[in-house]
């Protein structure tokens, strides 16, 4: 028994058994990762912006920056005169302040968040994860989030409005209008992409 033992005992390592990828496939996996780390700096910074920004809102005092009807104006050196219907931001009352702090929680956050789930996307591609149920929920989040942008500006607007809370009434851009768009599509294609998974499945619960 003790011959057994030591002959099973001096059996050579088994070898590890390594599937090599296609190049195609580790080029994808190389690209995702330079681009989940440049939009994880993107995030990040943009981050940091939007807390700097509602702080600004809440304790600036100087003439560098105004707001009126079509939007924000911001000078250096101190614009000597203003368009009417535009205040320096000194000038701001704090209720006027904290309806410019709902604005720019209604319109920076969607956008920080897309840039969140596009960096969760990249990842997933970096580890190899391309056509699984992850995906589609990134691209599903992303679509929402662009759709939520497109729409908080106007939905913002209207309630600052209804408070008599109001200074920027520009709430229409060209940018709305795209992110709107390519939300609803990113939206559609993430329905397909789980619906493909769904048959996939299916046939694999087939057979």
């Amino acid at each position: 028994m003790s011959i057994i033992m030591g002959a099973l005992l001096k059996l050579p390592p088994i070898p590890e058994i390594r599937i090599e990828q296609p190049p195609k496939h580790l080029r994808l996996r190389k690209r995702s990762r330079i681009l989940a780390a440049a939009f994880n700096g993107i995030f990040w910074f943009c981050a940091a912006f939007d807390l700097w920004a509602f702080v600004m809102v809440l304790v600036y005092q100087g003439h560098h920056a105004a707001f009126g009807p079509e939007g924000g104006i911001i000078g250096y050196p101190e614009p000597a005169t203003l368009p009417p219907g535009y205040i320096f931001f000194s000038d701001i009352t704090l209720p006027y302040r904290l309806g410019l702090e709902f604005a720019l929680i209604t319109q920076f956050v969607p956008a920080t968040l897309v840039l969140m789930h596009l960096r969760g996307l990249f990842r997933l591609y970096a580890q190899g994860i391309v056509f699984a149920e992850e995906n589609a929920l990134a691209f599903k989040r992303i679509g929402q989030w662009l759709i939520v942008y497109a729409l908080t500006p106007f939905i913002s607007v209207k309630i600052l409005t209804l408070l008599n809370l109001v200074i920027d009434r520009a709430w229409f851009h060209n940018t709305e209008l795209y992110a709107l768009g390519l939300g609803s599509i990113l939206f559609v294609i993430a329905e397909v992409m789980q619906a493909g998974r769904a048959i996939e499945q299916e046939c694999d619960e087939f057979i």
